[in-house]
């Protein structure tokens, strides 16, 4: 993601109380590169536990106040906290928020963040955010995935596994249903790249078509894994093409696992 220089140095002095527990997830995980087409104007923390976020929330700002921040705590729940942190160098929302530990992949040690969710569970979850609150922002990120490393289809195939509610088709459904923007929502957003809305929905309507078409060639059985190539890398499947039965179907498991192969 393109951070500004205070969201770095505050990411930066944050790393060292990071943890398997307490990690890095969200945006700033999702929209790392440079290239990328915005900027993320909050931080995540998640825990599959509320003890840990409890315990987060409260070091954490400790941590900031120490070095010259002010961390004002303006949202206190069980599950989810939120703090204003700001110097005279800038302003930011950090947010605990206590998730699910099934995900398609372990949490990662990371040099500059601590430790992060995996970017392919940030994907789906994205997904799935967009699903349950239209926020233009995760349309945007959805269609910016689309377009830069996995289709639609593959992703909301692979996200309806993490939530039982969901079918793909369902996942997409919801989605269109919520995905309506006045162009006023933009100036919300702090983008890297012009944006028009038009051509945004031209793109999501052709994306979800062909997603919808994926989603009948795919075995019904298969529905909520992600398909990985060699590489381990997630692919957009083809059931037509004599190499879709080589491709690796990874499932997620709680705390997530890596592929492995089984002769």
């Amino acid at each position: 993601m393109p951070l500004r220089e205070f969201e770095k140095s505050l990411l930066r002095l944050l790393a060292a109380h990071r943890n398997p527990e307490s990690f890095v997830a969200g945006a700033t995980v999702l929209l790392r590169d440079p290239e990328s087409h915005r900027r993320s104007q909050d931080i995540d923390v998640f825990h599959d536990t509320v003890e840990s976020l409890t315990a987060a929330s409260e070091n954490d700002c400790r941590v900031l106040r120490e070095h010259g921040y002010t961390a004002t705590m303006d949202k206190a729940q069980e599950t989810f906290r939120r703090a204003i942190v700001s110097n005279t160098e800038g302003t930011t929302k950090v947010e605990w928020v206590f998730d699910s530990a099934f995900r398609f992949f372990p949490i990662e040690p990371d040099p500059e963040l601590g430790y992060v969710l995996n970017f392919w569970d940030a994907a789906t979850n994205k997904l799935l955010a967009m699903a349950g609150r239209g926020e233009l922002r995760d349309y945007l990120d959805v269609l910016y995935l689309d377009r830069k490393h996995l289709s639609l289809g593959a992703l909301a195939w692979a996200a309806s596994g993490k939530d039982l509610g969901f079918t793909p088709q369902f996942v997409l459904e919801e989605a269109q249903r919520l995905a309506h923007y006045a162009r006023p929502a933009l100036e919300k957003i702090d983008l890297t790249e012009p944006v028009d809305l038009v051509d945004c929905k031209k793109h999501f309507r052709k994306a979800c078509d062909a997603a919808f078409l994926l989603f009948n060639q795919l075995p019904a059985e298969e529905v909520g894994c992600l398909y990985l190539n060699e590489q381990d890398v997630p692919v957009t499947p083809d059931p037509a093409s004599p190499d879709f039965a080589k491709l690796r179907r990874h499932f997620g498991s709680v705390r997530g696992a890596w592929p492995v192969i089984r002769e």
